[in-house]
């Protein structure tokens, strides 16, 4: 029975099949973030999270096990345990670049404090570096991490329990940054400060606001990453997106100041591709307008029942305001120029890759009215979406909801998903038939 309700909680089209699934064996498995690869270089092993509870936050004690599936026999071998972690990005399990072959790396927890761990499978040898990753280089010989004991305050859904530090617990710390970790000596120095960052072009909002750095992303020579600015305000968090050079805090880059950026992924050396609020960079007067009625929630509620019956009445400040859809766009790297992909035909928002030297994307949407995600792959020459399938999530709109993330191998040949369409998470591989 649960089979069969299984089947009728996902569609895929006819062209797809399933490669592999976790099994039904009363654990969530789940790998995490889109912005990674989980199968290794010859997709002989996939990496994963195993979980024994599901549908609901992560606490205090919670534990995840780390390990990875053997394609030829589908078993789990597990790796190691961690209390470091959560449903979004897991414990920045990884395979270590560039031969993403037989060594992994996460994040744990070691003597109450947070750090990192390289570990060897082929050799059973475990090295622990001083400080949690959240990025690696393409080279595999340094990653950027971030102070994950300030983000335990600052960002729900993203954090780690498990260590309660009130020093970091402040609007904006002087201590805390981006910083870079060299994966061969372990040493880490901090190489963007969360200060400066605040400080430049400060809003008036500022002040008053949490803040802090995340979304971190290396291009693919590794030469620049791409990082968020977050601050929250009334309950909402607003986003500006910087790019710097590798090297440190030198050639830092603002994109136009729309207050709003979400999924990313580098499209090339020089393109990043980004979801935004467009409208508002055309026109800073408009801009500020726009953010003003955003800022204004009461007057959005007051709206929305009626909207479509005034709309044509309405002026451009407000109709642009309520209408607050976003597109994915490519911005030239340290530019303000960009343009629209796909036009009309993405919008909302979704976790997007690029298909590896081809001008396609593979992306997924948030739920719809009935509760389903839909997996699509959308061709940039021709200019059409071609759906993969759709899937039903029991868990959504809150910090342990199960987002698809998904993910392509390194030769493009499957696609790798998290999906929550039974009580139990699970990661699945799709490939064409």
């Amino acid at each position: 029975m649960e089979g069969l309700l299984a089947m009728q909680s996902y569609k895929l089209q006819s062209e797809w099949k399933i490669n592999f699934e976790t099994p039904d064996d009363g654990y969530s498995y789940f790998f995490g973030y889109y912005d990674k690869p989980a199968l290794n270089y010859d997709n002989s092993k996939l990496l994963a999270h195993r979980v024994a509870f599901d549908g609901r936050g992560v606490e205090d004690g919670d534990v995840a096990e780390i390990g990875y599936f053997d394609m030829y026999t589908s078993e789990f071998i597990k790796i190691d345990e961690t209390l470091a972690w959560n449903w979004q990005q897991g414990s920045q399990l990884q395979w270590l670049p560039p031969s993403f072959d037989d060594e992994i790396i996460y994040n744990t927890i070691e003597n109450n404090r947070f750090v990192s761990v390289i570990y060897s499978i082929r050799h059973n040898k475990r090295r622990v570096l001083q400080f949690p990753i959240y990025a690696v280089h393409p080279l595999g010989n340094e990653a950027i991490g971030v102070q994950y004991e300030r983000h335990y305050w600052c960002r729900p859904g993203y954090n780690y329990q498990n260590i309660r530090d009130e020093k970091w617990n402040k609007r904006v710390h002087e201590e805390d940054g981006l910083f870079r970790i060299n994966i061969q000596s372990g040493e880490v120095e901090r190489i963007v400060s969360l200060s400066d960052i605040v400080n430049h072009k400060k809003l008036s909002e500022f002040d008053t606001c949490s803040h802090w750095l995340e979304h971190i992303m290396y291009s693919p020579n590794g030469k620049r990453f791409m990082f968020f600015h977050r601050w929250r305000m009334q309950n909402k968090d607003l986003s500006r997106v910087y790019t710097a050079n590798s090297s440190g805090a030198v050639d830092v880059f603002m994109y136009p100041d729309n207050r709003f950026y979400s999924h990313y992924y580098w499209k090339d050396n020089t393109t990043l591709s980004i979801w935004t609020n467009i409208n508002i960079s055309k026109n800073k007067e408009l801009g500020d307008s726009i953010y003003k009625i955003r800022k204004n929630e009461a007057l959005l509620k007051l709206l929305s029942p009626v909207y479509k019956l005034v709309k044509s009445f309405l002026p451009k400040t407000i109709t642009s305001a309520v209408n607050q859809e976003s597109k994915l766009v490519n911005f030239a790297d340290q530019t303000e120029f960009y343009t629209v992909i796909g036009n009309d035909m993405l919008r909302g928002n979704g976790h997007q890759s690029w298909f590896t030297n081809q001008n396609k994307i593979l992306n997924d949407t948030y739920q719809d009215k009935q509760k389903f995600r839909h997996l699509m792959i959308f061709d940039n020459d021709s200019q059409d979406i071609f759906s993969v399938g759709k899937f039903y999530s029991k868990y959504n709109d809150s910090v342990f909801r199960c987002d698809l993330h998904p993910k392509l191998s390194i030769d493009n040949k499957f696609i790798v998903i998290d999906s929550a369409h039974t009580d139990k998470r699970k990661i699945m591989i799709l490939e064409k038939r």
